[in-house]
């Protein structure tokens, strides 16, 4: 695709602010980045190549910019996006469209990304858009669910389990063991599986970090359903629709809080229902990471759930590092030099 990205601006939209004889469309910038997202370094990780999930995410972004540019009858350019501007769309986000704290967030995260590359590609960009800032929901109003030991162990001793749901079963138990993305999990295949001196070996390349790890496996009932009943293969939507299901069959139904679609106004509302109503395909990461937490030790927690900073892994399962624990090592380690 062949952009033009010096194009004069057309519209008398730039009201009071000042044009420059040459500028280009965000949205042009965008589409050409978007376009050639196969080649684009990703940042940490070494590697080439945006994964479909963080091209979906700028594809997002085209379309609320649109809507944004339509709705104020404006055109963004690049060397317009100053701070009224970035103060505009985020009350456009947050306010008019009442989008979450956290897809405001990531969306202006993006939008700067998108001009710190443009200006990467010496085009001109407006000074403010180096203080563009993102922001996120406040740890207090997340809502975490996880599937605690006892609940896990009412699901394992379901008895019955309807030949439509097996396959989704065992993946949910196997997923609840290893801890990994359910893109990571409902990939593997027999292949990916090695004997271990006391269980099995489960070798991984996650899809996100492109990180290899070798997960263990120790439970008894995961290496019979891995080494005799190994599940099909399911899709993502199935699978999150029928754990829904296997949950309310294991009663895990107390009422809870959560965060649950409006389809009236299409906006994630708080409301209290079921457990079961809230899970989904993600509860058996954090469920792994948030029962093993305290029992083995953090780092190796890390290396099988693929986080890479103790504090985002901390945010993820919703707790804090436990001071005292640090405290008692130091001066246990103390002790001795003295």
């Amino acid at each position: 695709m062949q952009v033009n990205f010096y194009k004069k601006p057309q519209t008398k939209a730039l009201n009071n602010f000042s044009k420059i004889e040459h500028s280009v469309l965000f949205l042009d910038y965008l589409e050409h980045f978007i376009s050639n997202s196969a080649t684009k370094r990703v940042q940490g990780y070494g590697t080439v190549g945006l994964a479909h999930n963080t091209v979906r995410t700028y594809k997002s972004l085209f379309r609320i910019v649109k809507v944004y540019e339509f709705e104020k009858s404006e055109r963004l350019y690049l060397n317009s996006i100053d701070k009224y501007t970035a103060e505009s769309f985020t009350r456009f986000l947050k306010i008019e469209k009442q989008y979450s704290d956290n897809y405001c967030g990531q969306l202006l995260k993006l939008l700067k990304i998108i001009l710190r590359d443009a200006e990467k590609s010496g085009l001109e960009v407006h000074p403010y858009s180096n203080y563009i800032e993102s922001f996120k929901q406040k740890s207090s109003d997340r809502i975490l669910h996880v599937l605690n030991p006892i609940e896990i162990k009412a699901l394992k001793e379901l008895q019955y389990i309807n030949e439509a749901y097996q396959d989704s079963y065992k993946w949910l138990l196997i997923g609840l063991c290893i801890g990994q993305r359910v893109s990571d999990l409902l990939k593997l295949t027999l292949n990916d599986l090695r004997k271990a001196p006391t269980g099995l070996y489960i070798d991984i390349v996650q899809q996100k970090t492109k990180k290899a790890v070798t997960v263990g496996v120790a439970d008894p009932l995961v290496i019979q359903v891995l080494e005799n009943k190994f599940p099909k293969r399911v899709s993502q939507v199935v699978f999150n629709k029928q754990i829904k299901s296997l949950c309310k069959m294991a009663g895990i139904d107390g009422l809870v809080s959560g965060f649950k679609n409006n389809p009236k106004t299409r906006r994630k509302e708080v409301v209290s229902a079921p457990k079961y109503e809230f899970i989904t395909s993600h509860i058996m990461r954090r469920s792994f990471a948030s029962n093993y937490y305290g029992k083995i030790e953090t780092p190796l927690l890390m290396n099988i759930t693929g986080h890479s900073k103790e504090s985002t892994f901390l945010t993820y399962i919703g707790t804090h590092q436990n001071k005292d624990a640090l405290a008692d090592l130091f001066m246990q380690q103390a002790g001795v030099i003295w």
